[in-house]
């Protein structure tokens, strides 16, 4: 079971993220469903969403090989395959309860009331920004902790290793951006 779970996860979390998009567009098509234009970005997004968990996954790999090359560690790929896919666990929790919210909304109204509206779990598409924040902390957390138990690190290390390289990307970004 542990050889196939990333595999497993990675599935999972892919088929999540498409059907996350695919009622994402569905709320918002009514009249826009008779274009052809409006079909065409709904498919290119829906197949672009899953294939983000695998990229996600992909960029995680690499980078931790890299900080572990960076931090004189030993690194070995299978282990840190099982570590990032049990990781991704708070993820595939957020999917769910987005799924949850996304099905307890009315289709036919206007973005605003989309947002405004809430589900049968008391959550609305609002809340679910914020509540993203937390799972994704989760997902930081469990592949520190994991790291440093699976692979002996000290927490300086796998806090090094886990959050780093995402934390370069968002640096990066603000510089760009400013």
């Amino acid at each position: 079971m542990k050889k196939y779970l990333p595999y497993i996860v990675l599935f999972t979390l892919s088929i999540l993220f498409y059907w996350i998009s695919s009622r994402s567009y569905a709320l918002q098509s009514g009249e826009l469903e008779n274009m052809e234009l409006f079909r065409l970005f709904r498919g290119i997004s829906n197949l672009i969403a899953l294939f983000v968990p695998v990229m996600l996954f992909v960029f995680y790999m690499l980078t931790s090989g890299l900080m572990f090359t960076l931090l004189d560690e030993k690194i070995n790929p299978e282990k840190l395959g099982f570590v990032l896919s049990i990781s991704f666990i708070p993820i595939l929790l957020n999917c769910l309860i987005y799924l949850l919210v996304l099905y307890g909304i009315e289709e036919g109204g206007t973005l605003s009331e989309m947002l405004r509206q809430r589900s049968f779990l008391g959550l609305g598409l609002s809340d679910m920004e914020d509540l993203s924040y937390i799972f994704w902390l989760g997902f930081y957390l469990f592949f520190a902790i994991l790291l440093g138990h699976e692979f002996d690190l000290g927490v300086s290390k796998a806090l090094a290793i886990s959050c780093m390289p995402t934390l370069l990307v968002v640096l990066g970004k603000w510089l760009v951006g400013f």
